[in-house]
């Protein structure tokens, strides 16, 4: 058995930050104890998103336990933006070549605050168009580095009802 020990509040040791001292101790799946895993996942750090982005990565891609994590601020703006392109790479580069991925799945989405909401396009279709072409221009990069990598595109907005999520080609 395998446990990892969570300790709750912000300090690394016992004073009286800690919660009364409690512990939580989660046991790991023999799964878990791999050093590598397949898929590299990459999307924004919205809130809004995060619930059905498990949801739709864990149930609909059968991806449980199996794909590092990588959230930024903005996402695929960060990712073709030359400004801060290197920094996002670097991330993406240290799960490439430590857990030896071969799939990458970028998840964009709608009203991004990174691109300044949906107001800044004008239009639902300005939107889409734009944020469509920055997943396939963020692809293209990630192919030219990484000539072996698969890479998927899914650009998701948030409706009344629930969250949608549409492949782009």
């Amino acid at each position: 058995m395998v446990c990892l020990s969570l300790h709750f509040g912000c300090s690394p040791n016992d004073t009286d930050l800690l919660l009364e001292h409690e512990t939580v101790d989660i046991k790991l799946a023999p799964k878990e104890r791999r050093a590598d895993c397949d898929t590299l996942v990459f999307n924004c750090i919205d809130y809004r998103f995060a619930f059905a982005n498990q949801e739709f990565l864990n149930d609909t891609l059968g991806l449980k336990d199996n794909y590092d994590h990588i959230s930024i601020p903005g996402s695929i703006y960060n990712l073709v933006n030359p400004d801060t392109r290197e920094i996002v790479f670097s991330k993406i580069t240290s799960s490439v070549n430590f857990h030896l991925i071969k799939r990458v799945i970028i998840i964009a989405h709608k009203d991004c605050g990174g691109y300044g909401g949906s107001s800044a396009f004008g239009s639902k279709v300005a939107e889409e168009e734009y944020l469509s072409g920055d997943l396939r221009k963020a692809r293209e990069m990630l192919i030219e580095k990484y000539p072996t990598l698969q890479v998927e595109l899914y650009l998701e907005e948030l409706t009344r009802e629930n969250v949608h999520f549409e492949k782009i080609h």
